[in-house]
């Protein structure tokens, strides 16, 4: 049905894009998303190409679960997911609600706000409890249905518990498991999730499958810092690009 899309430019690009994050996401335990969706809002619309990436964040969170499975704080991440699912449905409705350009401005606008706090160091210091896993899962909810970027405030909200960098690592692809099927259970039932969609994610998947392999038989615990400070560089350079087009 969508046999001419095969052709396509953007749908190349895509792929590419596909893998460069996925490989960035596999070393790093984040990137996929905010890789992915400001370059696929560009090529797509806001409503087309985040129904995509989040297929792309599911496979790619539970090919990257069984090696990390065993690391996970459990009860953590079962929070921070589970109440994701009060905010995703409001996210929804704000993506097919609100004007596309003003959504790829925004998108783009968050993904450097957000790296630019990364880049400077800044960490969260406040306390860490069940209501804050609640405060912090609602937001990643929210905008991960809304702009397709959920995982900024987790990432940070991880990066704060210090210690062993493979367990943070570790809880956000928990967490990125149950946000994405959360989202797409819910663009299901609104209808975002249609058969364009499942088509455009089929012919990305295996760059991003081959990318997420690549990146975690990177991973080094050791370098982590340096992993997190090529994802952050190169987002910046991505997001500030879509931001001036």
């Amino acid at each position: 049905m969508f046999l001419a899309d095969l052709l396509t430019i953007e749908l190349v690009a895509a792929a590419a894009a596909g893998f460069v994050a996925a490989v960035i996401s596999g070393f790093a335990g984040f990137g996929l998303n905010l890789v992915m969706t400001p370059i696929l809002v560009v090529l797509f619309s806001p409503v087309e190409a985040i129904p995509v990436v989040t297929i792309m964040g599911l496979v790619n969170s539970v090919r990257m679960l069984g090696g990390t499975w065993r690391l996970i704080d459990r009860k953590e991440v079962l929070t921070l997911g589970g109440v994701c699912i009060i905010t995703v449905p409001l996210g929804a409705w704000v993506l097919v609600s609100v004007d596309g350009d003003i959504m790829k401005r925004a998108i783009a606008a968050f993904v450097v706000i957000f790296t630019l706090i990364m880049l400077t160091g800044w960490q969260y210091r406040g306390p860490r409890n069940m209501g804050t896993h609640v405060g912090v899962g609602m937001i990643g909810g929210f905008l991960n249905s809304s702009v397709g970027i959920g995982g900024p405030p987790v990432v940070l909200y991880q990066l704060a518990r210090g210690g062993d960098p493979a367990i943070g690592r570790a809880n956000l692809v928990g967490f990125f498991t149950i946000l994405s099927a959360v989202t797409l259970i819910t663009f299901a039932v609104d209808g975002a999730l249609d058969s364009r969609a499942l088509y455009r994610s089929a012919l990305i998947m295996p760059f991003v499958l081959l990318g997420t392999w690549l990146g975690m038989s990177c991973f080094n615990p050791s370098s982590a810092h340096l992993y997190r400070r090529i994802a952050l560089g190169f987002l910046l350079c991505v997001s500030v690009m879509i931001v001036v087009i």
